[in-house]
């Protein structure tokens, strides 16, 4: 994935250096930049247009950079945060676990079934099935 990376921005700048290269009569020209407002003028001095457009450039990398280190820190306090429930629920797990091995559960001892149980049991049944 590097080497595409690394591909992608040889040939950008080779498609930005021959923009360059072929437009310097047009890049070249003096750009003025007005802004009016509140009864208020400012008027930048002449710069050439390659000057602003390598700095709109380098702006828009800046700020995409700094949305993304903020996005970046936003997620990795997220992650941080569901790592200590996890933390806390796998500690909460092994301590449940170690309580039901030290305390066994207690089994209630069956007592000998005779015949005579043995067919009480199944007549009672019936009548049990009966009244429900």
């Amino acid at each position: 994935m590097r080497v595409i990376k690394v591909l992608f921005l040889l040939v950008f700048f080779f498609v930005c250096m021959l923009f360059f290269v072929q437009n310097t009569a047009i890049l070249e020209t003096p750009l003025l930049l007005k802004l009016g407002a509140f009864g208020y003028q400012v008027q930048s001095p002449g710069v050439p247009f390659y000057v602003v457009l390598l700095l709109s450039f380098v702006a828009g990398g800046l700020f995409c950079t700094l949305y993304f280190l903020a996005e970046k820190v936003r997620l990795a306090a997220g992650m941080r945060s569901l790592q200590n429930k996890v933390n806390a629920l796998e500690k909460q797990m092994a301590q449940q676990k170690k309580s039901s091995v030290a305390t066994p559960p207690s089994y209630v001892a069956a007592a000998p079934a005779t015949a005579a149980t043995s067919a009480a049991a199944t007549t009672s049944e019936p009548v049990k099935k009966a009244e429900a």
